[in-house]
């Protein structure tokens, strides 16, 4: 059997039509890797594009949040100072209200104190 096959193949690669054949399925075959190859350089150029636009969108999406977290953190900060600034007044008050005021030992209201009371 293997000599049959031998001498058809030898006749095929002798004649000019038979290496016609072979060449063309030489060239097919090449085509065929060929064409493989660029679709998965292809498909890999795609996918490497996805996950760098992905990348970059998730990106923008955080510089986004930073900026909205610095501007919120920066009011804050506004609204911690102010309060503190009217901490500080309450308290300056308090001790001129404490100085200013008499307290009655007994713990008795007396009427100068009621009449303040009593007009706030």
């Amino acid at each position: 059997m293997m000599a049959i096959v031998l001498r058809v193949g030898g006749r095929l690669l002798s004649s000019r039509a038979g290496l016609a054949v072979v060449l063309c399925a030489l060239l097919w075959g090449w085509h065929v890797y060929d064409k493989r190859q660029a679709i998965n350089a292809a498909r890999e150029g795609f996918v490497r594009q996805f996950e760098l636009t992905a990348a970059q969108t998730e990106l923008e999406t955080l510089r986004r949040r930073m900026a909205a977290a610095e501007e919120a953190n920066r009011v804050l900060q506004e609204k911690v100072q102010v309060a503190e600034g009217e901490a500080l007044r309450f308290a300056a008050e308090l001790e001129v209200f404490e100085r200013e005021t008499e307290i009655n030992p007994d713990g008795v209201v007396d009427s100068g104190l009621l009449g303040r009371l009593r007009s706030n």
